[in-house]
């Protein structure tokens, strides 16, 4: 048996590692463009921001040792009645042939088509996608005080923050009424971005990039509001997934990724698509929803590997569920928000308390936000988000399983949760939360 995989982000390591688990003397081959074998995105603010030390962001782990073969090269296509691979190194066209195959070929930036973005890119315009983008953008900041990022989704929000604390004066633009339009509440990106506002982050809303102008040792970021003056701009408008191989291949796609069913199985045979590439869908209805996180990935490379085997494991979709962090202040969610249950045919209540975490004897205790989401008439939990300067996340995981599992309102609010003084509170602000939803479910 031997398999192929195309791509080495989180869901070709999450297959490769399956495969070796499950069935040690499989041959797999991993064809991937990158130098190093793994590449760690999500860090790169971090590294920004001088926590994380660039060069940590890329690792080898010894591939050939544990009987995996890595071969350098971007794979352009499949012949898939052949069972062939088509890839290219720096030496020329190659071609691999493979039992079953996944393609694990991730994302890509967008860049949005505006006047003059060709002509200052990579110049004092970058993306922040790679090691490559994370060195231009710390070479152009050197000396620079001006910056602007382009985008308030959790790229935009970390990388704002990373060059603010380099001393930078930074603006962070969006072109929505709010951060993380349709995945957050309003009422909770509002805190976000009062949080931003507060630690000198300039914050501007309703505010769509029009042009950049060059000028000199600056650029001018044309927008409907007005013109913003940078030495140095991030555009963070988001990712999407890189169908190249499956436009080359004759296999199912659309604009949302490569179409696979529930055992990640795409439209040629014995071929199999996984992670930011993939059109996914919700856990929680079944619908198409867009979601690029590295956890739905790593999930979907285990199931991808070990049906590749001849398995029957079924992808049952993603919560969504994610959580980013700017200095102190976390911001987590799962699911729906109000307004994509609404879309989605729910009637969303919910539950919200702003409270302290700890007893309010408790030394440097902070306050947290919690909002849980359900439907009116079921009473099933929907979605969940929470923010504050510490807690959010391990809250949010609690709710991303009652997503996943179809709990209702009334069932988490028999949950017991554990109680230390310097951890929590008796009642902890998550229970209060549901507690609240369920008497509103039960007016």
């Amino acid at each position: 048996m031997k398999i192929v995989i195309c791509g080495f982000g989180s869901a070709g390591y999450a297959a490769a590692m399956s495969v070796k688990r499950a069935e040690p003397k499989t041959e797999i081959i991993i064809i991937d463009p990158k130098e190093s074998d793994l590449m760690h995105p999500c860090g790169l603010p971090y590294a920004l921001e001088g926590i994380v030390n660039p060069d940590d962001l890329l690792q080898n782990i010894n591939l050939e040792r544990g009987g995996i073969t890595r071969l350098q090269g971007r794979v352009t296509g499949i012949l898939t009645d052949s069972r062939k691979v088509l890839y290219k190194t720096d030496s020329g066209s190659l071609t691999e042939n493979y039992n079953s195959l996944i393609t694990a070929s991730g994302y890509r930036a967008v860049i949005p088509a505006i006047p003059g973005v060709d002509k200052l890119l990579g110049k004092s315009l970058f993306t922040l996608t790679d090691p490559e983008d994370l060195k231009n953008v710390l070479t152009a900041s050197e000396g620079a005080s001006a910056c602007v990022v382009i985008g308030g989704g959790a790229i935009g929000i970390e990388a704002s923050f990373a060059l603010h604390k380099q001393g930078k004066r930074v603006i962070i633009v969006e072109m929505q009424d709010q951060f993380l339009k349709g995945i957050i509440d309003p009422d909770i990106s509002l805190m976000t971005e009062n949080h931003l506002s507060a630690e000198g982050i300039s914050v501007q809303k309703n505010c769509a990039v029009t042009a950049f102008e060059e000028d000199g040792k600056l650029h001018k970021v044309i927008c409907n509001s007005g013109i913003i003056e940078s030495e140095l701009t991030i555009i963070a408008t988001g990712f999407a997934p890189d169908i190249t191989i499956a436009e080359n291949s004759g296999i199912g796609f659309s604009k949302s990724g490569i179409t696979t069913d529930s055992f990640l199985r795409t439209s040629a045979e014995d071929v199999f698509a996984a992670g930011d590439c993939i059109a996914s869908w919700s856990s929680i209805d079944g619908k198409p929803i867009s979601s690029r996180l590295a956890t739905s990935a790593y999930k979907q490379g285990t199931i991808a590997g070990i049906n590749a085997l001849g398995g029957r494991m079924e992808y049952r979709g993603t919560a969504s569920t994610f959580v980013t962090k700017a200095g102190n202040f976390e911001l987590a969610g799962t699911g729906f928000n109000t307004e994509t249950a609404i879309q989605r045919g729910f009637e969303p209540l919910a539950g919200k308390i702003t409270s302290k975490i700890r007893p309010e004897y408790y030394p440097d205790n902070t306050d947290i936000t919690v909002k849980i989401i359900f439907d009116k008439n079921s009473g099933l939990i929907l979605g969940a988000q929470c923010c504050g300067l510490e807690g959010a996340a391990s809250r949010i995981n609690l709710i991303s399983m009652a997503v996943e599992f179809g709990i209702t309102i009334d069932e988490l609010c028999r949950t017991e949760l554990a109680y230390c003084p310097s951890i929590s509170e008796v009642y902890d602000p998550l229970l209060r939360a549901a507690d609240i939803g369920l008497r509103r479910l039960k007016r």
